[in-house]
């Protein structure tokens, strides 16, 4: 071939020659594209591995393993209380709850229209339970409604196949046997809110859990809720359980067995019958309370089975207060009983002894005011020593020796008998009550105090405030020798996997500084209230025991506007009533308090009270008399008219004791 026709053949061949896309600009940048979203996807999907096997790996592990492994909560059966002859005061009954696990339930619009045909529960209380359990684990299981009936267990037991992710849980639930007889000093249970849940320990407390809202309840809680156990359980696909796989058993909590005894409660119940008060009995040796009643009172199972809005109105706005626990948040003028405070403070501090006299014509002047007796109609008492004042609640005699020690002086004595600070009695709530100065009005009021004040004072009136706990403690002194006791409520633990129960620690014992002698003179005058002739509380006797004892009545408001409204003087405006005791005077087994209300006088209305209480100590509990029985139907009625807790009456009161 001639040069000619290479020539023409390598034009060819440049003309048949294949195009690379590559060199084409469009492409190359379409293939650089594409190539970067194909690396993005990638390094998304290299880090959505990265996130659910490295960093999150061990959570979602569990998650997928709950799938078919769940570990339920089984929160611990509540410790019970026994009284101190080991009396069933608080039990644990079995309840059926329904509950349901957020994340085996499809549709909860479906399973709401099912469960309203069978049982009746509303859209609403599904609603209020799903919110309740908001932020919670979607496999926990959530309350819908507790305390199920015979019909309603039967209905969901027929129909489970159609309720996926409900079930029916076994709980237990607290029982009060003697409700209305102790529910102040037991206390209730109520659910456990957020913010309590907050402060909890995690390991022992649930969002669901009950705990104390008053009383041992409260104040022992850690003590009677025990420990929590798990279960670990295979379940299905709609969350039936198939089989336990592994079990660790909770730990229940520990019981309680009070110094209480449930006798003298029942005694006191129908003794205050349908009147307002309280009644306290102590071991005046140890301090360990064996009656501490308030009435109205309640009953604590409507807290445990749940109350309706109205119910709860009902109850908490009461014009008789039943919630509160008069014992030992009550506080009233002493009255009379404070005459034991004013008789130790002139012995021990010279003003008086058991020879010194003082005439009561049945009123006292002072400046331009007349303080009167309460015997003032009859002539008052003549000449009073101080058995005598003792034993007939002379006025005018305290009244002297009050002026001569001046408000200061008996402060202290008070105090040192357990008045104006609280007992430490383990229970919430309780009141401090008032034991006034001179420090304490200049503080109070800007003002100095008034001589005409410490007579009122010494009497048990004016500013005093002080509660029936106080009260039974402050006798107690007289009848152990001179030593103030602090009360106890619980006698012994008794641990849950069984074993002699354990003793709880005394109180704190502390000595007064009152001499023996000086005692023993009080202690005369105290037993010839109940059993000389013109003592104002012959009413306490017990057969066969020696009783000794201190009434006291104490105004609410001044003697002038009883005096007008005569008998149609309104419930609110009468006098308290208040007696305290002990017995058998010669070696002194318990001391008693009682405290009425708006309730007449200590000698009449208070000391028949405190007698039932010490006959059922001494002789067992008593025959009901028929004009009681009525009153024991319900023990915790309220009477004719309303009222409120006593407040003090004027500084200046006069003195209106008796029989």
């Amino acid at each position: 071939m001639g040069a000619w026709g290479e020539k023409r053949a390598r034009r060819g061949l440049s003309r048949n020659k294949a195009i690379d896309p590559g060199e084409i600009p469009q492409v190359r940048r379409a293939l650089f594209a594409a190539a970067a979203l194909v690396g993005l996807a990638m390094a998304v999907l290299v880090g959505r591995l990265w996130y659910l096997q490295v960093l999150h790996g061990e959570e979602f592990r569990l998650l997928s393993e709950n799938n078919r492994v769940r570990l339920v909560d089984v929160p611990p059966s509540r410790g019970l209380i026994f009284d101190c002859k080991r009396r069933l005061l608080a039990d644990n009954r079995p309840t059926f709850t329904l509950v349901a696990v957020p994340e085996d339930v499809p549709d909860w619009d479906l399973l709401t229209r099912r469960l309203h045909a069978l049982i009746g529960i509303t859209p609403q209380e599904v609603a209020d339970a799903r919110k309740a359990a908001r932020g919670a684990p979607p496999f926990k299981a959530m309350r819908l409604r507790s305390n199920l009936d015979r019909d309603q267990l039967a209905n969901l037991e027929t129909f489970q196949y159609e309720l996926p992710g409900v079930k029916v849980m076994v709980e237990y639930r607290r029982a009060y046997l003697a409700a209305k007889e102790t529910a102040h000093v037991i206390g209730y249970l109520g659910e456990i809110n957020a913010e309590e849940l907050k402060k909890a320990p995690r390991e022992l407390y649930r969002m669901g859990d009950y705990v104390g809202r008053d009383g041992l309840e409260r104040s022992r809680d850690r003590v009677l809720h025990g420990a929590r156990g798990v279960r670990q359980v295979e379940v299905d696909a709609v969350g039936r359980e198939l089989k336990v796989l592994s079990d660790k058993p909770e730990r229940p909590g520990h019981d309680l067995i009070l110094t209480l005894d449930l006798d003298l409660q029942k005694a006191a119940a129908v003794g205050m019958g349908q009147q307002v008060g309280a009644v306290v009995a102590l071991n005046p040796k140890n301090g360990q309370v064996l009656c501490m009643y308030s009435a109205p009172s309640f009953d604590q199972n409507s807290f445990v089975l749940g109350m309706s809005g109205a119910q709860w109105q009902a109850l908490s706005k009461d014009p008789m207060h039943p919630l509160k626990h008069r014992a030992i948040s009550g506080v009233y003028p002493p009255g009379s009983t404070y005459k034991i405070i004013t008789s130790a403070a002139g012995l021990s501090e010279g003003v008086i002894n058991k020879d010194t006299l003082y005439f009561c014509s049945g009123q006292m002047s002072l400046g331009r005011r007349t303080y009167k007796c309460w015997a003032h109609k009859r002539g008052g008492h003549g000449s009073v020593n101080l058995h005598k004042a003792l034993r007939e609640s002379c006025d005018v005699y305290y009244y002297r020796v009050g002026k001569s020690l001046g408000v200061d002086r008996l402060a202290k004595y008070a105090r040192a008998f357990g008045l104006g600070r609280a007992s430490g009695v383990p229970l919430p709530h309780e009141s401090s009550g008032l034991i006034p100065d001179s420090a304490w009005k200049r503080k109070r009021f800007g003002e100095p105090w008034q001589e005409g004040e410490t007579l009122s004072v010494a009497i048990g009136q004016g500013f005093n405030l002080t509660t029936p706990l106080q009260l039974a403690r402050m006798v107690a002194v007289v009848a152990n020798g001179g030593r103030l006791v602090t009360p106890t409520l619980v006698a012994a633990v008794v641990r849950p996997d069984g074993g002699e129960p354990v003793p709880e620690p005394p109180g704190m014992i502390s000595r007064t500084p009152v001499s023996d002698e000086h005692l023993k003179l009080i202690h005369e005058g105290l037993v010839a209230v109940v059993n000389e002739p013109h003592g104002t509380a012959s009413r306490a006797r017990v057969k066969g025991v020696t009783v000794a004892g201190k009434t006291g009545t104490a105004q609410v408001v001044a003697l002038k506007f009883e005096r007008k409204k005569g008998e149609e003087t309104p419930w609110r405006f009468r006098d308290h009533a208040l007696f305290v005791a002990y017995a058998p005077a010669e070696d002194p087994e318990i001391a008693v308090s009682v405290v009425i209300e708006h309730g007449g006088h200590g000698g009449s209305d208070a000391a028949p009270v405190a007698q039932r209480v010490l006959a059922t100590y001494f002789h067992g509990p008593q025959p009901l008399p028929e004009d009681e029985a009525a009153k024991a139907v319900e023990a915790a009625g309220r009477p004719a008219g309303q009222g409120t807790t006593g407040q003090p009456a004027a500084p200046e009161a006069e003195g209106v004791d008796g029989d």
